[in-house]
Order: C-alpha cells, then structure tokens, then sequence
C-alpha cells in the first residue's frame, strides 16, 4: 500500500472526514437568522400570524358599514399609510331618517307601529350593509387583480365584517393573514400600528375624532 493510500487510509478511521456543510456555512446559522429577522413582531404576530419577511405588499383594511379605510404598511417606517377610502355617506343619512321617523310614528300611533317602524328600518340597514360590502369586497378583488397588494389583514366593525365574510372572493380570501373584529374606524394610523403592529403610536396620529 502506497504512503498517501496509508494517510487516507488513517484519517478516515480517525473520524477526519468532512460531513455535510454547517448551519453556518450552508447560510442558515444565527447571522442568517440575524439577516432574515422577523419585522413584524406585533401583536398579530404573537397571536400565531406569519409575520412579513420578504418585500410583499401588506394592505390592512379598517371598515364599518359606512367607511372602509385601506392602509399600507410602509417599505420604510413603522407607521400605516393611507392608501384609499370608501364610503357610504347614505348609511349614516339613513340611520338618521330612521331615528326620526321612529319617534314620530311612537308619538302618532304608538308602540306598535314605532316596533314595525323600527323593525322595517334595522332591515334596509342590514341590506345597505349587504352592499357597501360587496362593493368593497369588488374594490380588493380588482385591486388584486392588479397585484396592488400581496396580503391583506382586516379590522372590522362584528356586524360588517360578517357581511364581508360573505362577500370576498375565493382569491381575496386566500390573502387574508388575520381579523380583529373590532370597530377602531375613527383610530389614527400611528395608533393603530401601535395596537395591530406593536410599531408606530409617535405624535404624527392623525385619529379622526
């Protein structure tokens, strides 16, 4: 047996023989880990949501049944961007006309009709929810159609985002991340990347009061 044969030979029952690359050498070690940090570490995050970790387009959609506020999450920053609003200025003006015609018709006929009154008033509420959130379920569907936005979470009013629910199509669902059932549409940006994101609350809020 020839001298390097002898060599090889020895270093191998030595246990001198390369394995497969190191978590560090194959670039999955903790600089890796350090490269690729998980940016979104709010409190969706802690409820199980897979946070941002690529450069996708994070929408996050805050609605009632009279205004639907879409907001980004910036490229740079940590504070929600407005995006785009949709509203449904009849869905308050009717609420109003409801009220007053109630209490008229208690104070003509009474409790039985201000009931109907009542009754007939909380259903064409409920169908012009029905269709302020179709048209807001057509709105992301087209603008993911042209690929404006990657993800999509939702904060909604309980009543609206059921309606919602309904009305989203297969593909905009596919998108959604998370919900928070909850009515913050009148909360700032700054605030609600504060509460959503665990980012943001500085003294740029714009809330609307």
């Amino acid at each position: 047996m020839s001298e390097d044969a002898t060599s090889r030979s020895d270093a191998d029952r030595a246990g001198d023989v390369r394995g497969p690359a190191t978590h560090d050498e194959a670039g999955s070690g903790p600089t890796a880990d350090a490269a690729n940090a998980r940016i979104d570490d709010g409190r969706w995050a802690e409820r199980g949501v897979v946070p941002r970790t690529d450069n996708r387009t994070v929408w996050v959609l805050v609605a009632d049944e009279a205004l639907a506020r879409i907001l980004r999450w910036p490229d740079d920053g940590d504070v929600l961007e407005d995006v785009e609003a949709i509203a449904d200025p009849a869905a308050h003006v009717k609420e109003g006309e409801f009220d007053r015609d109630s209490a008229g018709r208690r104070a003509a006929g009474g409790r039985a009709t201000a009931s109907i009154t009542a009754s007939a008033g909380e259903e064409e509420r409920h169908l012009e929810a029905q269709s302020f959130a179709r048209r807001v379920a057509a709105h992301l569907a087209d603008a993911l159609r042209q690929k404006r936005f990657d993800e999509l979470r939702i904060v909604a009013a309980p009543r609206f985002l059921g309606h919602l629910r309904k009305e989203l199509a297969a593909n905009v669902r596919a998108t959604v991340s998370d919900e928070l059932s909850k009515d913050l549409i009148h909360e700032g940006n700054a605030t609600l990347s504060k509460r959503l994101f665990g980012r943001g609350g500085g003294n740029g809020d714009n809330a609307r009061r």
